[in-house]
């Protein structure tokens, strides 16, 4: 999801938002859970079978590695890229709804903004590997 996906995503999505509710929160919670199914369906697609992407498909492989790269995230120093980037956003998330000042909601929108961009490289590698050979 790039960054036009996203803010379609924030402004408009797909379902509608209940009266009440907080439009922003609702879209990043839709945002975080594509982003969990798309980041595990690429990892699970990749671990499958290691050797024979990093041998036919380098570029998929060495973006799956990225993801999987050891980050640290408050005191562990082992927590998957693709999982930090879940827990700081929800992190912001959780900031922004205990104070909506403007400063919270920048943040929390950058850091949605990152993990759209890792979801939509996400998305373009799970189309690529999993289209039928001609």
């Amino acid at each position: 999801m790039g960054l036009m996906g996203l803010m379609g995503l924030m402004v408009g999505g797909c379902a509608a938002v209940k009266p009440g509710a907080d439009a922003f929160v609702v879209r990043t919670e839709q945002a975080q859970t594509v982003a969990a199914a798309t980041f595990d369906f690429v990892l699970r697609m990749d671990q499958a079978n290691r050797g024979m992407w990093q041998t036919n498909a380098p570029a998929f492989h060495d973006f799956c590695e990225w993801l999987r790269t050891p980050t640290a995230y408050g005191a562990a120093l082992n927590v998957p890229r693709c999982v930090v980037m879940q827990l700081q956003v929800d992190d912001l998330k959780l900031s922004y709804q205990a104070a909506k000042t403007a400063g919270n909601s920048n943040a929390l929108f950058l850091a949605v903004a990152v993990l759209g961009t890792a979801v939509n490289q996400s998305a373009s590698w799970s189309n690529i590997v999993t289209a039928p050979v001609r």
